[in-house]
């Protein structure tokens, strides 16, 4: 069973970012890529299970209940965790549920 980590938009995630690093290293330029590499980074050294998705939530698709998005575009499945994480507040933590409407249909 997955777990997606359903995160705020990139660009919420790279603010908070500078300003935790512009706060520990002051002067640095920050990378464009930098929260790209620090989860990249966080993954491979951080003995995460490999069914463990970081997603931005405007990685996925427009339109669409985020259980939805999770199974049409990162392939999520029913009982697989998702966990909130919002700007304002705690998480929230939920299942995918059965018969999600973005299942593929039957050829």
């Amino acid at each position: 069973m997955a777990t997606f980590y359903l995160l705020p938009p990139r660009a919420c995630l790279d603010d908070m970012l500078g300003g935790l690093l512009s706060k520990l290293l002051p002067g640095l330029p920050l990378p464009v890529d930098a929260w790209d590499m620090l989860t990249d980074r966080l993954a491979s050294t951080g003995s995460w299970p490999a069914d463990v998705y970081l997603i931005p939530r405007d990685d996925l698709p427009d339109g669409q209940p985020p259980a939805d998005a999770l199974v049409a575009a990162f392939g999520a499945e029913p009982g697989d965790r998702v966990i909130e994480v919002g700007l304002n507040g705690g998480p929230r933590t939920w299942a995918v549920p059965g018969g999600v409407s973005a299942l593929v249909p039957a050829r």
